[in-house]
């Protein structure tokens, strides 16, 4: 299947990315090869990778001998081409990286928080630009931006949410607290610290968005991305791209009502580790504390009920993003532990099976584990600097036909 190129002047940054990620999915790739793919010219092709290359971004990898003329060179990405800083600040941990070009993790720092404060988000962020700056010495430069992903509404549902019994204690305190989290201001102190734009995402589209850029094989173009954390939420990737809709908000699964109520009123409460921590001290099953333990008989069993009952709970609502969406998958990712994300994805393709007219699309798990949120974050500068966003050559058309009137 080939990528879209374009020939026209006003579109060389749209071809110059659209090079870039088919070099990202095909290491060692020809400049031949990538004509074939893009219907590029050959002389655009040289012009642009002739670019890269002097930029650090793209490198030789060595030389192909065809069967007549000069041999082609073997073009790869410059791991250390570029880089992508990322703060993901979530409802129980605040975490950090830094990665390079290829999407391999150079940096990371995570910290266990009781609900986050501006000042801990601070302090942790200060820490790693410290570390990321003794460690890139003259090539921060190279750092494109810094990506910041955050849940929506962080201040909301804490009743729910909240497990810890000290926090629960004062929790129109801890709503406070947690009001700072609805502005901007984290993102413009970190403007303000490293001299870069900052990207802000919600956790979701952040994850959905390494999905995107960092699969291993070419990723899906038509998926749906469920994430699971302390809440959840969910992100619409249509053509390629994260689809945010008018307001910002496509892909709000967790906004959506459950069926019965018996986990929450909405789906955000009842998709969640808080749901699977109240499940769990119900039945006065301790929580497990090391990996070992979820493998427990005891302890499979309860996470067996509680995906099949969640599963029935969210079915209609899954249902609903089939109908409407029509999607090649339903991605579930972030940090439920192993074991849960694997017998919820059964209970799910087993309960819509059974529930759905439609023919239910694969139900599978994201590639990246529970990081994929604080990879999100590192990803947006890259994906915003780098990846091939379909704005970038509807803009170019337009200014075009604008200078031709």
């Amino acid at each position: 299947m080939k990528s879209s190129g374009s020939t026209s002047e006003q579109s060389r940054i749209y071809n110059e990315r659209i090079i870039l990620q088919l070099v990202r999915q095909t290491p060692g790739v020809s400049r031949s090869h990538i004509a074939q793919q893009t219907g590029l010219s050959a002389q655009t092709i040289s012009v642009i990778t002739s670019s890269l290359l002097e930029r650090d971004l793209l490198k030789i990898d060595g030389k192909v001998r065809g069967r007549r003329g000069q041999p082609s060179v073997q073009l790869s990405l410059n791991h250390q081409g570029a880089y992508g800083l990322g703060i993901n600040v979530d409802r129980d941990r605040i975490s950090a990286a830094l990665l390079d070009f290829s999407g391999h993790c150079v940096v990371s720092l995570e910290q266990q928080v009781s609900f986050p404060t501006e000042q801990m988000a601070k302090e942790i962020a200060q820490t790693l630009l410290s570390e990321v700056k003794v460690r890139l010495q003259g090539d921060w430069a190279k750092v494109q931006g810094v990506g910041l992903a955050k849940p929506d509404y962080m201040d909301a549902w804490l009743d729910s949410l909240v497990t810890d019994a000290e926090q629960r204690s004062d929790l129109a305190g801890l709503q406070a607290e947690l009001t700072y989290w609805q502005s901007s201001a984290f993102e413009t102190w970190l403007s303000e610290q490293t001299g870069l734009p900052c990207y802000t995402e919600n956790d979701a589209v952040a994850a959905a968005t390494s999905e995107l850029l960092f699969a291993s094989t070419a990723p899906r173009k038509h998926f749906f991305y469920l994430f699971v954390s302390i809440a959840c939420g969910g992100s619409v990737v249509a053509d390629g791209e994260c689809y945010a809709g008018a307001h910002g908000k496509a892909g709000s699964f967790g906004l959506i009502p459950t069926a019965t109520g018996k986990h929450g009123r909405w789906i955000l409460e009842a998709l969640s580790v808080s749901s699977l921590k109240r499940y769990f001290a119900l039945h006065a099953l301790a929580w497990p504390e090391f990996a070992g333990d979820w493998q427990q008989h005891e302890c499979r069993q309860m996470i067996e009920q509680w995906s099949q009952e969640v599963a029935f709970e969210i079915q209609p609502a899954l249902s609903a993003v089939i109908a409407l969406y029509d999607p090649e998958a339903i991605v579930i990712g972030g940090r439920l532990p192993n074991v849960v994300q694997s017998l919820l994805i059964d209970a799910v393709q087993k309960t819509l099976a059974q529930q759905s007219v439609l023919p239910v699309p694969d139900i599978c798990p994201a590639h990246a584990d529970d990081a994929a949120v604080t990879l999100g974050a590192a990803v947006l500068p890259l994906y915003e600097t780098f990846a091939p966003q379909r704005e970038l050559l509807l803009l170019a058309s337009s200014q075009s036909a604008k200078q031709s009137l």
